[in-house]
């Protein structure tokens, strides 16, 4: 079978139904003589002559023709190529917390203590594999804010980079929301997300999350923020999730608060369900029409059909 093959307009096909039903016809009426002749002593000569029936190759050039033209009716194609284009989609900037605190080993992920920054990184990365057809880039900070990676669809290198990235000093989380929104603003026609991951046990540097906020609250730019908390709340130093909850509710996002792996995946799964992808990249694909190479020969048939009809092949009245 044929690989990229199909019928624009497969109704016509239908039509070969009537062209066999006449075949079946034709093929049940007696022979009608063009010609009587009182005695076989005159048409000895005509039957020793020759075999050849011009009236079958003329119905055949005829039939032929028809299931020609009917089959180029129902369109027939091949396919060309395929090429993408590039819908609305959903653009993820992920914004994670490098500082120092990060590397506090507190964070509990399936029955493991672990620092809370490479809990961090298991969980976002199984939140990354499971949008395949999200554009997501990466940016870190701790006292200074970077584009580890730019939006893209190649998350094998993007998890490549998100192994790559180490902890630092200091906590900037409004210059880390500022360099995230100057990546997604080219995206002018499609849905940009920050999804902000930090300890926030202080602010060193930057400007406050929240007034940075306030600037992407008409660029239509929404901020998810996730706030990594000790399972000892004693222990917390000091609580920013004031300046958190107003970033995010001034961009209509959410803000969470977490303590341990789980609670973790389980966010990153409400966020999956907040920000399901409402189009994805679609495949276009382009036929070739192969309706004139049936449709001439076709034609051509039934012109020649015609022609002959009238030339020596033609029947006696």
């Amino acid at each position: 079978m044929l690989t990229g093959f199909r019928f624009e307009s497969p109704w016509w096909l239908l039509a070969l139904l009537l062209v066999a039903a006449l075949l079946w016809w034709r093929g049940r009426r007696s022979p009608v003589a063009a010609v009587k002749y009182p005695g076989r002593a005159l048409l000895g000569p005509a039957v020793r002559a020759t075999r050849f029936r011009p009236g079958a190759w003329l119905s055949g050039m005829r039939l032929l023709a028809l299931v020609l033209l009917v089959v180029a009716l129902a369109r027939p194609q091949l396919e060309k190529s395929t090429t993408r284009e590039d819908a609305r989609g959903i653009n993820i900037m992920l914004t994670l917390d490098f500082s120092g605190t990060m590397k506090t080993k507190d964070f509990f992920l399936d029955g493991r203590r672990v620092a809370r920054s490479e809990g961090l990184r298991s969980i976002v990365a199984e939140f990354i594999r499971a949008r395949p057809q999200d554009r997501v880039g990466l940016v870190g900070f701790d006292r200074d804010a970077w584009l580890a990676s730019p939006l893209t669809l190649d998350h094998e290198w993007l998890l490549e980079r998100l192994k790559a990235e180490r902890n630092g000093s200091g906590t900037a989380v409004g210059s880390g929301l500022v360099v995230a929104a100057e990546h997604l603003q080219k995206h002018t026609n499609e849905t940009r997300v920050i999804v902000l991951v930090t300890d926030a046990e202080n602010i060193s540097a930057g400007p406050p999350p929240d007034e940075v906020a306030e600037a992407l609250r008409p660029l239509g730019i929404r901020v998810h923020s996730i706030q990594l908390v000790s399972p000892q709340p004693a222990w917390q130093r000091d609580d920013l999730s004031e300046y958190l909850t107003r970033a995010s509710a001034r961009t209509g996002g959410e803000y969470f608060r977490v303590r341990n792996g789980l609670d973790l995946r389980g966010v990153y799964g409400q966020i999956d369900r907040l920000e399901k992808q409402k189009l994805t990249d679609r495949k276009l694909k382009s036929y070739r029409e192969l309706f004139p190479w049936l449709a001439l020969p076709g034609l051509g048939l039934l012109l020649l059909e015609m022609i002959l009809a009238q030339t020596k092949w033609r029947r006696l009245p």
